[in-house]
């Protein structure tokens, strides 16, 4: 095991996962570093949406007023549109959601927020601008890790390295983890403009169902209007080349006559649009010796249902109710290495099952054979009353998840 004064546990990846995971290990006595390659969290893409199972954590956490200063938002309803036509409307209220609301919050200064917390304690060490050049290990185990900081090369050890890097894990890469994939057949067009003023007090999030397009729009925290195409895959690189114009007339041609007005009147002023590349994936075994991977890094998850952040968030948890017993009685190697297989233990079966439902939805939508218009006309259904409930039950996976996850430690 670490000599006392070297850090018992070294995360890699500052996420939603790694920066939890790390103020959950460092607040309860966990020698723990946390590294992180960027120097700050402005991404491209950061997953805004939390979901009930995500927001009912943060009081469990001692987060929640850290939570409350980050810039967020709280959605009113959900529209669902067919042909331009708008079929149902479902209000947010805690009627369906119980205390918790689904929330739109500001990634990069939500984690901010985790990481100042977990500063308070001196049993974190966190280095931004760091990578991770290889993993140490002696023995056929995981035994730290060599680093490139901005003070130059460390050589650190821990008994476990825990990999919360996302989708490019180097984590997972180094040690060889198995992976299945699942083909997506659409990416996501990502970008921003003025919200709407016919909003007004209303802030609804749109999904907009067309053949072969799917729209979803909501307010985010920052009061702009966020766009989320969904596109066939590799459909993009033709869009681009006819100009912002003539993608957004393509998109406001599926859209309501409201915000198709707004799309047209406003594409001069669409903020940087991108494309997000989409996939999904799973590693067959989360762990190895000396080594763990969780949040994206261990299952990256399709956009559909923006579960993403949520599943890194309920991997955190389980993953500190796991670790910390062990750690803090200073456990054996196959001990730890047993607490540390626990974690897939809880949280595969959610992950897969979450995985599962998020396939259907862009086949059918994205889909431009004849025989997948019937099925588009599922959504008019919604406006019964008994098809929304039992709706409602088969998608509650994605607002509470198919397990309880508590805090335990």
């Amino acid at each position: 095991m670490t000599s006392e004064g070297a850090p018992r546990v070294i995360v890699v990846g500052a996420g939603p996962a790694g920066a939890v995971l790390a103020y959950l290990l460092a607040t309860r006595g966990v020698r723990t570093v946390l590294l992180e390659r960027q120097h700050d969290f402005a991404r491209e893409f950061r997953g805004e949406g939390l979901a009930p199972s995500a927001v009912e954590l943060f009081p469990q956490l001692g987060l929640d007023e850290a939570l409350a200063k980050v810039p967020m938002a709280v959605p009113s309803a959900l529209e669902l549109y067919l042909k331009r036509r708008r079929v149902f409307r479902q209000e947010f209220s805690h009627d369906v959601f119980g205390d918790q609301l689904p929330t739109i919050v500001s990634q990069p200064a939500f984690l901010e927020a985790v990481v100042a917390e977990a500063q308070r304690s001196p049993e974190l060490r966190f280095v931004r601008g760091a990578t991770v050049r290889e993993l140490l290990t002696e023995d056929g185990r995981v035994v730290g890790a060599r680093v490139k900081t901005p003070d130059g090369e460390e050589k650190l050890r821990a008994d476990l390295v825990i990999g919360c890097d996302g989708r490019a894990s180097v984590v997972r890469r180094a040690e060889g983890f198995e992976i299945d994939s699942e083909a997506l057949p659409m990416d996501v067009v990502w970008a921003k403009m003025t919200a709407p003023a016919f909003y007004g007090d209303d802030r609804p999030v749109r999904v907009c169902v067309g053949r072969g397009h799917l729209l979803i729009t909501y307010v985010a925290y920052d009061g702009c209007l966020q766009l989320a195409w969904i596109i066939l895959k590799g459909s993009f690189g033709d869009l681009r080349k006819q100009g912002v114009e003539k993608w957004v007339e393509e998109l406001a041609r599926h859209c309501p006559p409201d915000l198709s007005d707004h799309l047209r009147a406003n594409s001069e002023a669409l903020v940087h649009p991108f494309l997000l590349s989409t996939q999904a994936d799973h590693v067959r075994r989360w762990s190895v010796p000396g080594a763990l991977v969780i949040g994206d890094a261990a299952h990256t998850m399709s956009p559909v249902g923006g579960q993403g952040i949520n599943t890194a968030l309920r991997d955190a948890v389980v993953t500190a109710n796991c670790l910390v017993p062990a750690l803090r009685q200073r456990a054996s190697p196959a001990e730890l290495d047993a607490a540390a297989a626990r974690v897939q233990e809880l949280r595969g079966p959610e992950v897969l099952e979450v995985q599962r439902m998020q396939t259907l939805p862009p086949r059918l939508v994205l889909a431009r054979a004849w025989w997948a218009e019937p099925l588009r006309l599922i959504p008019e259904l919604l406006r019964f009353g008994f098809v929304r409930a039992r709706a409602g039950r088969a998608l509650a996976p994605f607002a509470f998840g198919t397990t309880e996850v508590k805090l335990e430690v």
